[in-house]
């Protein structure tokens, strides 16, 4: 069993043959990947390692090719699942990710999610302050409190405190201040260290107030994320539909989207982190057998 890459890997309805014919005529290269090779090689690392333990970490799932990532998750069921003393993480966006093909009846290409391995962390659960303001606001502090720490081991005579809480009493006025700013990170730490950047830079050796984070956020969604939507005209209608009409008219910072529906614009304005995803699999109270997804506009646009 093996997956071919080429103009063979478009997943078309002709058979490997073929498709590999119709490669070569066009003087492409076709690269085929043997699962069992794969399988025996780890095997040997994992007896190499003896009682160690090897963990593959697989981060932005989400840029592998929609139609390839099942081919590659089946991959990682028959050689890399078998192997002894091997932890898989993978993360992952769940709308853009497709992890099982279903053949006739039982058999199926890629990973069977709850069956041959399970979706236990959502980490907006985790770093979204609007889902978890205790873990949100820890999890901060303490990614911040690493890389001031790191820095000043750097260099010779930067002194800080010894803990995330100290260092954050003196780097802002008050605690809410802190707590604003991890709101508006929407759980994103690259937003979060660009929008700390500009507030040190235009409060620079004086602490961080609430004014200092608001405007900073506002600058970071208008110079980065705003602008990135500005290239998708239709998705840019979208957002100020939304924007009219979700904190115009219903003075709200979120909106329902009925599950199962799917909409590219939405998708592109998520991808863009101008809007962020709430909650999951929820139901209205006017229409309790309906199950909805819970979208909200970024901190940024909001402010």
């Amino acid at each position: 069993t093996g997956i071919e890459a080429g103009a063979a890997s478009k997943c078309s309805s002709e058979s490997t043959s073929k498709a590999a014919q119709k490669t070569t005529r066009e003087g492409d290269v076709i690269h085929r990947i043997h699962f069992g090779r794969v399988g025996s090689a780890i095997q040997k690392l994992t007896d190499v390692l003896g009682d160690r333990r090897l963990w593959l970490l697989l981060d932005e799932w989400s840029v592998i090719p929609l139609e390839l990532q099942p081919y590659l998750a089946d991959l990682l069921r028959r050689a890399v699942f078998p192997a002894k003393s091997v932890s898989v993480k993978i993360g992952a966006i769940e709308r853009r990710s497709r992890f099982q093909i279903h053949l006739d009846g039982s058999e199926y290409i890629g990973i069977e999610l709850g069956g041959d391995a399970s979706a236990d962390v959502n980490m907006d659960d985790c770093m979204v302050f609007d889902n978890n303001q205790e873990k949100a606001i820890s999890f901060f502090k303490s990614l911040i409190y690493r890389h001031v720490k790191t820095l000043a081991q750097q260099q010779e005579g930067i002194d800080i405190p010894d803990d995330p809480a100290e260092l954050v009493r003196i780097a802002f006025t008050q605690e809410n201040v802190f707590n604003e700013f991890v709101r508006a990170a929407e759980g994103i730490p690259r937003d979060a260290f660009c929008i700390l950047s500009l507030a040190a830079a235009k409060g620079y050796g004086e602490s961080i107030s609430m004014e200092t984070i608001r405007t900073c956020s506002k600058t970071w969604y208008q110079r980065d994320k705003e602008t990135a939507v500005s290239a998708h005209k239709r998705a840019l209608e979208l957002l100020h539909w939304i924007i009219d009409n979700v904190i115009g008219h219903r003075r709200a910072r979120a909106f329902l989207l009925r599950r199962g529906v799917n909409n590219d614009l939405v998708d592109t304005l998520f991808d863009s982190r101008v809007l962020h995803l709430l909650k999951r699999n929820i139901s209205a109270h006017d229409q309790p057998g309906v199950r909805y997804d819970v979208y909200k506009i970024d901190y940024g646009c909001y402010v």
